[in-house]
């Protein structure tokens, strides 16, 4: 079964997300960078890492920008290189180029901008090899 960890401090966008995803496998919910670090840290460590993150970048105590480069950061120390770490699709209200750009250094695979759709954030998915074409996992 797929794992995906759902980073917003806005449930509503984080509920809405997992109604696009859960036909495809388990949600989990973070409402900051610092719990979506620790989640992915314990995932990996319970051999269960996320197959996809979807990480807004303006949230309270640690924002995407920072949690990005700490996710592969943790990563990189449990032995998970490049290709081989989770699929993270940045997820946000921000449409400056700037913070698109920031976001590919920072080892993104994806950017979606809010109001997000099911078609944007299933296309992202599927781009990601994360999902089959519209198959759900039910």
């Amino acid at each position: 079964m797929k794992r995906f960890l759902i980073v917003d401090d806005e449930d509503l966008c984080g509920e809405l997300i997992a109604a696009f995803l859960e036909p495809y496998g388990q949600c989990d919910y973070a409402h900051n960078g610092q719990e979506a670090v620790t989640a992915v840290r314990l995932a990996i460590e319970d051999g269960e890492p996320y197959d996809a993150v979807c990480l807004d970048i303006m949230m309270p105590e640690m924002d995407g920008h920072h949690a990005l480069p700490a996710i592969r950061k943790t990563e990189e120390k449990l032995g998970i290189m490049g290709s081989d770490g989770t699929k993270v699709i940045m997820v946000t209200a921000l449409r400056e180029s700037t913070h698109c750009i920031k976001s590919f250094h920072e080892g993104c695979e994806s950017y979606v901008t809010k109001p997000v759709t099911e078609a944007a954030v299933l296309e992202k998915m599927r781009e990601l090899g994360v999902i089959a074409d519209a198959v759900p996992a039910n």
